[in-house]
């Protein structure tokens, strides 16, 4: 037995190596046939999720959603889930994690709703997209969900942090939940609010909704109390919680005070940022696919750290050219050791082989 299991190993072994021999070049090389099936129709990929861009609307002063269609690789989604949108920026492919900000549809149309960033280049990129434009994908991803099917339900957002909390709503008021739902929608002023004319009709249609809109340079700032006035059973509710990493702290604060954290879930595009320190002697990274953990010296790119501790990530050039080294950094903080441009502590693409950390730093790899 054991002998014939040798033979299928090396007659596996044998087929992949004759699958992958430069003698069948190109024709045993993905990214010439999706060359290919992109002249017929440029979403079309073999190894990629591609999506068309098929809508631009502009929601509130420097928001845009942008509605897309995809290839049949990006699969299902779930309410409350975001995904990695890559972007060509001055002849460097980066991406940012974006809620998908509606429910799933009969179309399979996706909406990602952006924010403009001062500081964000993907921002800025994402708002140039015009309708027919070409973006890349990653599947959707995280758990942002109630737990329970039937517990009366809070959700709390600020600013864009309604994004996630539309695509429940979508769900929930397509399914007629009976469901108790209350919503508090914190907004600077009244021309920040996103959504609106489709919270009044969702509303409208699902009288089970109850929104509060909060405009906070009229009523001040929602804290706790506040919070609690618009709210009076705010802790026999599971909460779903978004929005600026203050509004997220006090909120989880008066849970815990509570002693109800365990009824709020909330979205925050990966882990809390890590402390940075760039005068640290070494950082500590890890790899969240393999579940290694090793340590980076200071100003040693990821690389070379990851080979000195036995690991054989992929890489080619060394020099920060040909992008095979690239994967999703899921936080933490990293220098461009090419450009001198720090990165943000949440999820985005990297290259291991000129990016060295100035903080812990976890990557999907």
């Amino acid at each position: 037995m054991k002998a014939a299991k040798t033979r299928s190993e090396q007659r596996s072994t044998w087929l992949r190596r004759l699958r992958s021999s430069s003698i069948w070049a190109p024709l045993n090389q993905p990214k010439h046939w999706n060359m290919l099936a992109q002249v017929i129709n440029p979403v079309w990929s073999f190894t990629e999720i591609q999506a068309r861009v098929v809508r631009v609307i502009d929601e509130a002063p420097g928001v845009k959603s942008l509605w897309l269609k995809p290839n049949r690789r990006f699969g299902a989604f779930v309410a409350g889930q975001h995904l990695l949108l890559e972007l060509s920026v001055n002849g460097a492919r980066l991406g940012r994690c974006f809620s998908l900000s509606h429910a799933p549809r009969a179309d399979r149309q996706l909406r990602l709703t952006i924010k403009l960033k001062d500081d964000g280049p993907v921002s800025h990129a994402a708002h140039a997209l015009t309708v027919g434009s070409i973006v890349r994908l990653s599947k959707a991803q995280g758990d942002f969900a109630p737990k329970s099917a039937s517990t009366p339900l809070l959700l709390l957002a600020a600013g864009s942090g309604i994004t996630p909390i539309m695509s429940h709503l979508h769900t929930l008021a397509a399914s007629q939940s009976t469901r108790d739902v209350v919503l508090v929608n914190s907004i600077r002023t009244e021309r920040d609010l996103i959504f609106g004319e489709e919270l009044r009709e969702l509303a409208l249609l699902w009288p089970q909704l109850r929104i509060h809109l909060h405009v906070s340079q009229e009523s001040g700032r929602l804290d706790p109390d506040a919070l609690a006035a618009l709210v009076p059973d705010w802790a026999e509710r599971e909460t779903l919680l978004c929005g600026p990493v203050g509004f997220m702290q006090s909120v989880a604060a008066m849970y815990a005070a509570a002693g109800h954290s365990e009824r709020l879930h909330s979205e925050s595009f990966g882990r809390a940022a890590s402390v940075v320190d760039p005068d640290a002697a070494q950082h500590e990274v890890s790899f969240a696919v393999s579940g290694n953990t090793f340590t980076a010296q200071a100003g040693q790119n990821l690389l070379e750290a990851a080979e000195a501790s036995g690991l054989k990530p992929r890489f080619g050039c060394r020099r920060g050219i040909c992008r095979t080294c690239q994967c999703r950094k899921q936080s933490g903080t990293v220098l461009n050791q090419l450009t001198g441009q720090i990165s943000g502590p949440g999820e985005e693409l990297i290259q291991l082989c000129i990016s060295t950390p100035q903080s812990a730093i976890d990557i999907a790899l």
